[in-house]
């Protein structure tokens, strides 16, 4: 089965779960059960991209026709779901990137097996209860819910002109089994599950049967209500619902992520001691305020996470092995395994180990990069891994030389999996012969003989553009086409400038027409190419700001954090001079961050002032359209009318700032046909996505 072809099969198996689920409140399958096809869906949509009416850009479904239909004040939506402890981390990461609070309280509480809904109360008496139905309409069941003893007819404290409780109907296990054996003494069909008879009995249409089922209810959060309510905590609304003796779960905790961690496991542990079925726990932000700023993405809120629980598991005895005939005569086994979390239970990839071969050790010498950090790599006898000939292998830094015990001479298991970069896994020491040598340390720099210093695991030279390495990789940079983009400068005419003594800091490079005869003259170098070298450098003499930031190569800073300092500071000078504290004002900018520019500015190793004598950079102007002032958006795959180049120049000119790599900082992922990893993980970390046919309108174009 093709890919495309699954993705149509699952579409349609989840809407007809979601029709039972939440239309007929009749399902077939269990809350594991559907996570698997869900996870499964969203797994081969990363690989091809999501439709617009995917089951994974919607919320439950439409209502049914046998009840009144009505609007929720606020819409009911769904949350994410975090299954372990390192999902919960990366939850818990995102949101403190957004808001950075020292001290962040998250409530938790059980996440109940039940049917949603949705109570209104006017002027303190209670109108309307609603089904979740599609999350924007629901449908009335009022009459029903008001069989439901513990839920009070009016409110008598803090009463607002309107407001909207948001609770979970459930049955009691006790309740649900007597419930069963009475409909068996009566010759009926018993229900499968609690949740199933909850539904049934919420949407049955003859009160009297109603009556008879004891319904149950837990109140957990706030939906719409007017402006004379003030409530700013989930706490306070907890105060609310108790004040008020509307019924609310005991089982709730407060605190930081850690002691939420221990609430979880906490629930989880007390599962099976419960009078009520759970599949998990919510894990919210308990302050309204950064609720509100952390926002919402897709059909879930930024703030909060259900933190779902495996299948509950039992032993128990096999009294026989029956058949059934499924309705078509045949037993698929494809079908009778099912799916996973997001894989097929019924096949496997038998992956293969890395490819590992064994090499000597020739030497091991060392580089030195653009920043001044000396990086050590081993020269192999060159061996051929999977179809690559390998003869050289990074050792990384210092602290993983040290590790390794890597001797000259050594022979070394040089492992390659797929495209990643080969690495040293392990030194074969049982057949070491005494031929081999120890690694000497340089205590200087091999390209400029600076003394080299310690900074944690790594040697350093400080000698800036005085180092020829350093000043190649600088120059490097500033001259690529992400930074001044200036064409005609490849490696071998850098080597070039750099050697003869033309270029010895990056300011050189706008005064290389006092060498212009010289160019010509090299071998290898014709008067047309360099006629456009000139020309080019000409060019980019007026750089834009965020442009020159990036083409400095500051530690950590790329294009769009570039894009942020120049939206912030508007001129560089205000970025140059800019303190810790105005740095950290920045929503984007982190202490690492914040550390490394200032510091590049104190130790100056491009020679700033020689440069702005060359050039004049355009200070930072917002666009008269700027719509997407400061939003930061990625950009994956190929788009029908537009190259990405030309979406990110859309975007900068509408005051957007493009991206490379998605984080939790991304705020939209504008993605085309084939969108791969970055599709993927824009869905793990609940990025809004926009189509290709979306994107007009999204541009404002």
């Amino acid at each position: 089965m093709s890919v495309k072809d699954e993705i149509k099969k699952l579409k349609k198996e989840i809407e007809r779960h979601n029709f039972l689920y939440h239309a007929e409140n009749n399902p077939e399958i269990s809350d594991a059960e559907y996570d698997a096809l869900y996870q499964r869906l969203k797994a081969l949509e990363a690989e091809e991209g999501a439709s617009n009416d995917s089951p994974s850009k919607t919320v439950g479904s439409k209502p049914s026709k046998g009840f009144e239909k009505h609007t929720h004040l606020k819409p009911m939506l769904s949350l994410a779901n975090v299954f372990n402890q390192d999902d919960f981390n990366k939850f818990e990461e995102r949101i403190q990137k957004r808001i950075n609070v020292e001290k962040l309280v998250y409530a938790v509480e059980p996440k109940f097996d039940g049917i949603g809904i949705s109570l209104t109360f006017e002027e303190g008496s209670l109108t309307k209860a609603v089904t979740r139905g599609d999350g924007e309409v629901g449908e009335v069941v009022t009459e029903n819910i008001k069989t439901i003893s513990k839920i009070p007819q009016t409110l008598s404290i803090d009463i607002p002109k309107i407001i909207e409780l948001r609770g979970e109907v459930f049955f009691n296990l006790d309740d649900f089994n007597l419930i069963n054996k009475n409909i068996e003494n009566s010759g009926g069909k018993a229900f499968i599950n609690p949740r199933n008879a909850a539904a049934g009995t919420l949407r049955n249409l003859d009160i009297e049967i109603v009556k008879q089922r004891p319904l149950n209810i837990f109140l957990y959060a706030l939906g719409g209500h007017s402006d004379d309510l003030e409530i700013n905590s989930h706490q306070e609304f907890l105060e609310f619902l108790e004040k008020n003796s509307l019924p609310r779960n005991d089982l709730i905790t407060f605190g930081d992520a850690a002691e939420a961690t221990k609430a979880v496991k906490k629930i989880l542990d007390s599962r099976d001691s419960l009078n009520y079925e759970i599949d998990g726990a919510v894990v919210k932000v308990n302050e309204s305020k950064l609720q509100e700023k952390l926002g919402f993405v897709s059909k879930a809120p930024r703030w909060a996470v259900a933190w779902k629980f495996p299948a509950s598991e039992k032993y128990s005895k096999v009294n026989d092995v029956l058949f059934s005939v499924g309705r078509t005569g045949i037993v698929t086994p494809q079908e009778k395994l099912g799916f996973v979390s997001k894989a097929p239970r019924w096949a496997v990839a038998w992956k293969f180990p890395a490819s590992e071969k064994y090499s000597k050790v020739n030497d091991v010498l060392f580089s030195v990069g653009r920043t001044g950090i000396v990086t050590p790599y081993a020269t192999i006898e060159p061996v051929l891994i999977s179809g690559a000939n390998i003869s050289n292998v990074t050792l990384h830094n210092m602290d993983e030389l040290k590790r390794l015990d890597i001797k000259v001479n050594d022979t070394v298991l040089v492992k390659r999996a797929g495209d990643v970069i080969p690495q040293i896994t392990k030194v074969n020491l049982d057949i070491r012969d005494g031929s081999e040598s120890l690694v000497k340390i340089p205590e200087y720099c091999p390209s400029c003989g600076n003394t080299l210093k310690a900074e944690g695991p790594f040697l350093r030279c400080d000698a800036g553009m005085q180092c020829p390495d350093q000043l190649f990789g600088y120059f490097e940079h500033f001259v690529s086409r992400k930074a001044m983009n200036i064409d005609g400068l490849g490696y071998k005419i850098n080597t070039h400038l750099i050697k003869l003594g033309y270029v010895k800091q990056v300011a050189d490079l706008f005064k290389l027409k006092r060498y212009e005869s010289e160019l010509k003259s090299l071998e290898g170098f014709g008067k047309k190419s360099i006629d456009n070298l000139f020309a080019s450098i000409d060019n980019s003499r007026r750089p834009k700001l965020e442009t020159f930031i990036n083409s400095l190569g500051i530690p950590e800073v790329g294009e769009t954090t570039a894009s942020s300092l120049a939206r912030h500071f508007k001129e560089f000078n205000y970025l140059r001079s800019a303190s810790f504290e105005d740095l950290m004002q920045l929503d984007s900018i982190g202490g690492v961050v914040a550390k490394n520019i200032i510091k590049f500015f104190e130790n100056d190793p491009v020679g700033v002032d020689a440069l702005l004598n060359e050039i004049e950079i355009e200070s930072f102007v917002a666009s008269a359209d700027s719509h997407l002032d400061g939003i930061r958006i990625v950009i994956t795959g190929s788009f029908e009318n537009y190259s990405r180049d030309e979406l990110k120049d859309i975007i900068k000119s509408k005051g957007g700032v493009p991206s490379s790599s998605i984080s939790s900082n991304t705020d939209f992922l504008i993605y085309g046909e084939k969108a791969g990893s970055k599709y993927k993980k824009a869905l793990d970390l609940g990025i809004e996505l926009i189509t290709e046919t979306k994107l007009n309108e999204f541009l404002k174009i």
